[in-house]
């Protein structure tokens, strides 16, 4: 993530901008701590109505911003593990929405809604770890190239 501050002035293209690089730890935590805030929205969006019909748009949320988050972790680095952070953050919180609160009241609705939640979060995030699985081991291997070839054995 660049971070432009406004420079307050205009002189064209020979005015300098400042730019700020985020380090891409700072950048992951931040994307878990999104995962963290988009699980609870998405939970407690998911009893919503339209007249006598459930319409779950948590699940509907699920599926993008997990998409997004996994493939923006997924930009910052090569392990896979720290690529799925953001995924194992949105889980923990979804499953702790299912256990009752010091009041007994349980946030996380005991009907399909809940495993569409799940399903919607899940699958096509472990999709785009997917991908990202693909993609790190190509980028590995092109790193990982012998440097002489190997001589062939004469028989």
């Amino acid at each position: 993530m660049v971070i432009t501050p406004p420079t307050g002035r205009s002189d064209g293209p020979a005015d300098t901008v400042r730019t700020l690089q985020l380090p891409p730890a700072v950048e992951l935590v931040g994307l878990v701590l999104l995962s963290v805030v988009t699980a609870v929205l998405e939970v407690l969006y998911l009893p919503v109505r339209v007249g006598a019909v459930p319409v779950p748009v948590g699940a509907a949320a699920a599926v993008l911003t997990n998409v997004g988050l996994v493939w923006a972790a997924g930009e910052r680095t090569l392990r896979l593990t720290v690529a799925a952070a953001p995924l194992g953050a949105w889980i923990v919180v979804v499953l702790g929405c299912a256990f009752s609160g010091p009041g007994g009241d349980v946030l996380l609705v005991d009907d399909w809604r809940a495993l569409a939640l799940l399903v919607a979060g899940v699958v096509p995030a472990s999709l785009v770890l997917g991908v990202l699985v693909g993609r790190a081991g190509t980028a590995r291997a092109q790193v990982q190239r012998p440097t002489a070839p190997r001589a062939q054995s004469t028989r």
